[in-house]
């Protein structure tokens, strides 16, 4: 099985492993490949709701691998056990959403392994909440799937509780430190996403906080420092 864009970016930052844990499986394609390329010994695809499970069954059946690829129906962590807790995926969904899924089974979080975290919107929400609860992003990716750029977030609990400020939630620190080819489309778009923030504010109250992206809220002197900050950052480029 071959994987590209948001997918593929996933399945290369897979390490190999016991097992691999895929939260909101959908079609089960990234256990697929997990197995198929010897990656892990075995594989548990979960998903909250019973149709894309469904799917996600017969596609494992579909490639023989019923014994190595299990399907569990269950509420972001709830399906997996703690010592199932190797390598584990969460992709395909919002940031805040995903936080919520690592703040609900915490203890779960903690004893994986690795996480890889694909939030297809404000991945801000999530990357603060690493960073104030003792997980430490070691990498992130850049992919373009279908005219959209997504960021891979790699983090692990080392118990180091780290304070950043909005800047480097927003944009991203690992990625500004990173060479990754996307990173200056992906910048271009997050200096977008500010300019039409700090436009929309109402000018009777710009100081009100306000909403960015699901559920971060920065008032318009914190969205416009950010978008300086960025400014000058392109500048040096």
């Amino acid at each position: 099985m071959n994987l590209d864009g948001r997918l593929g970016m996933i399945a290369e930052n897979i390490p190999r492993c016991s097992i691999l844990a895929d939260i909101g499986t959908d079609h089960a394609f990234i256990p697929i490949y997990a197995v198929v390329a010897s990656l892990c010994e075995k594989a548990v695809a979960a998903d909250v709701r019973p149709g894309p499970l469904m799917t996600a069954r017969k596609n494992i059946i579909k490639h023989g691998l019923e014994s190595r690829i299990e399907t569990r129906l269950g509420n972001g962590l709830e399906p997996i056990s703690e010592p199932e807790c190797d390598v584990t995926v969460i992709a395909g969904m919002g940031g805040p959403l995903i936080r919520r899924i690592l703040a609900e089974s915490s203890e779960k979080a903690k004893k994986c392994r690795l996480l890889l975290l694909q939030p297809n919107n404000a991945p801000e929400a999530l990357r603060k909440w690493l960073y104030e609860n003792g997980f430490s992003i070691i990498g992130e990716d850049l992919a373009e799937d279908s005219g959209k750029l997504y960021c891979l977030i790699k983090a692990k609990w080392t118990g180091i509780y780290e304070n950043h400020d909005d800047f480097d939630c927003y944009i991203g620190r690992k990625l500004l430190e990173s060479d990754d080819p996307l990173i200056i489309p992906y910048l271009m778009k997050k200096l977008g996403e500010l300019g039409t923030i700090i436009d929309g504010r109402s000018k009777a109250d710009p100081g009100k906080p306000r909403r960015v992206g699901y559920d971060t809220y920065m008032d318009s002197k914190t969205c416009m420092e950010i978008r300086d900050r960025l400014l000058d950052y392109l500048d040096g480029k």
